[in-house]
């Protein structure tokens, strides 16, 4: 299942549905990561601060992976057909 992410708070919120869906707590996620259970909950609710390699971490715990990919731009007619 793939998840378009485009702030820390949508990456924090993908996370967490991960490390859910893994019946994983938060400090199951921390020790995997090897950081602290307060790092996970920081980056879940999407601090702006968290180090790069830190996110890389928790990926690599919960066994994801980062895909870079041009971003997705609707127009103007894509949003009027939502209405």
């Amino acid at each position: 299942m793939a998840e378009l992410v485009r702030s820390p708070k949508q990456l924090g919120v993908a996370l967490r549905r991960f490390r859910r869906a893994s019946n994983l707590t938060q400090t199951d996620l921390a020790k995997r990561a090897g950081v602290r259970q307060g790092t996970v909950s920081q980056v879940e609710n999407g601090l702006e601060t968290v180090k790069l390699s830190t996110v890389m971490d928790l990926l690599r715990a919960l066994d994801l992976e980062a895909v870079i990919q041009p971003r997705t731009k609707g127009s103007h007619s894509d949003i009027e057909d939502i209405f």
